[in-house]
């Protein structure tokens, strides 16, 4: 079975690249993209290789809010930059 993938509803209208330490393997990539993907009008494609994960989103989205999504997990968000 393929695995879903959350795709926004809207037009992207930026993206973040979240530095996350903590992820060790795919099921660390899957558990961390899955709480970003609660984030309303966000989706995230994470790597654990590289420790980060891009969230694009369709409306604005805090960095609080990315913050706030990893909060309770065992992994740490280190720094947030906006891509240009």
């Amino acid at each position: 079975v393929p695995e879903q993938h959350k795709t926004l509803k809207g037009a992207k209208i930026g993206e973040k690249t979240v530095y996350i330490e903590g992820m060790m393997c795919d099921n660390c990539r899957k558990h961390v993209e899955k709480q970003l993907d609660k984030i309303d009008g966000a989706v995230a494609h994470a790597d654990w290789k590289k420790g980060i994960a891009i969230v694009s989103y369709d409306r604005a989205v805090s960095d609080d809010a990315i913050r706030q999504a990893l909060a309770w997990t065992d992994y740490k968000v280190t720094s947030i930059e906006e891509n240009k």
